[in-house]
Order: structure tokens, then C-alpha cells, then sequence
């Protein structure tokens, strides 16, 4: 059994994210947005044993993994390629943290891995797509993100149940992912109540198409 580590780069905008830690409390790691933690989560994972599975939690770029921030402390790329290739040598790694799916096609050391698209995890972020790439801006809430999030870390979190009692391997994780965003894309259409939920189901059906798995 490949033990579980979980990785989270917490601050204000990604504390949503503490969900993960209900459900796997023993194998939880925080980073905290201030130098001396950065550098101690490098060891940290450094020190992680070969064919371990590696959860991170975070901001993402193209080219690279983000720290938190603060007020006191700018967010920066502090797992680039060379760092990455590095830390997850011959490991399984799942990245939940925005354009992943193209920072892993850098990376050649592990033993598997999984990235994910733009996830548009705040209104911030729903206006930078707007004004910077799209020119449209999508008709959303700040609840309508807020459900989009809980629905795509539920149907991580009971895949990574499923994988961690045994049920499934590693390389199935992407299809087990689908298979519960589908669920919620479902769920969401049919909540009526839900004023935005058609551009909630393809907020949830881009994160599920975005979806890249690799292996060496």
C-alpha cells in the first residue's frame, strides 16, 4: 500500500482546501506563508520514501507549484521543474493546483502523476480568465464558486478514499475522479434552486476534461 501525504500551501484563498484534512488527518502537511516553512516543506517532501503518493494542495502555474501568501509574504513558484524532478522521483503525485496539467509534462521522475486545468477557485480568478484571456466574463456568484469547489474536492477526496483502502490503483484515479465529477454534474443540473448551476455543471465539466494523467 502506497502511503498518502498531503501537501497544502495554505492561505486565505485556498483554506477551503482544509477539507482534505477531515478525511486524512495522519498524512496532513501545512505550509504556512513564511520562508522558513517554504523551505521546510522542500525537506519535508524530500524525505517523503520512494513510491509514496503525493498530494498537493495550492496555486499552480504552467511552471511550477506556488507558495502561500500573505500580506507579509508575496506568493511565488517555489517547486519549479528542477525542484519537482527532485522531490518526486518515483513517486505518485496528484497536483490540485491550476495548469498543473501543463507544469507535469515538465517533469520526468515520477512514477505517476496527475495535473489539472484552470480551476477557477474564486471570483479573482473568474475576472483574470475575463480580462486577460477570454473576454467574457462567466455568469457567477461567489456561491456558485464556493459549490463548484466543494463539488470537485468531494469527488477527489472519495476517490483518494477509494484508492487508500485498496479498491483501486493509482494509474484508475483519473477515471474514479470522473466518474464522481459526472455525479455532481448531474446532481447540479438537476437543483433547480440553483439559479447558476449550467455554468456550475461546466465549471465542473472543463475541471473533468482537463483532467492529464502521465507515467513512466
Amino acid at each position: 500500500m502506497s502511503k498518502l501525504y498531503f501537501i497544502h500551501a495554505l492561505d486565505k484563498t485556498t483554506s477551503f482546501l482544509t477539507v482534505f484534512r477531515e478525511h486524512f488527518e495522519e498524512s496532513f502537511y501545512t505550509i504556512e506563508p513564511n520562508e522558513t516553512s517554504v523551505k521546510n516543506s522542500i525537506k519535508y517532501v524530500q524525505e517523503i520514501p520512494e513510491n509514496s503518493t503525493i498530494i498537493f494542495l495550492g496555486h499552480g502555474h504552467s511552471t511550477g507549484l506556488y507558495t502561500p501568501e500573505s500580506e507579509e509574504f508575496s506568493k511565488e513558484i517555489f517547486i519549479n521543474s528542477d525542484i519537482g524532478n527532485q522531490i518526486f522521483t518515483r513517486q505518485r503525485v496528484l497536483l490540485l493546483s491550476c495548469n498543473s496539467n501543463q507544469y507535469i509534462r515538465r517533469l520526468n521522475s515520477f512514477e505517476y502523476i496527475v495535473g489539472f486545468g484552470n480551476i477557477l477557485s474564486s471570483m479573482k480568478e473568474v475576472s483574470i480568465e475575463a480580462e486577460n484571456e477570454t473576454g467574457i466574463y462567466r455568469n457567477l456568484l461567489e456561491n456558485d464558486i464556493n459549490f463548484f469547489n466543494s463539488a470537485y474536492c468531494y469527488a477527489i477526496i472519495n476517490a483518494l478514499q477509494n484508492y487508500n483502502r485498496g479498491a483501486y490503483q493509482f494509474n484508475e484515479l483519473p477515471i474514479l475522479i470522473e466518474f464522481y465529477i459526472n455525479q455532481k454534474i448531474n446532481e447540479t443540473l438537476l437543483k433547480k434552486d440553483i439559479e447558476n448551476r449550467v455554468e456550475i455543471a461546466r465549471l465542473l465539466f472543463e475541471f473533468r476534461n482537463e483532467i492529464l494523467f502521465l507515467k513512466n
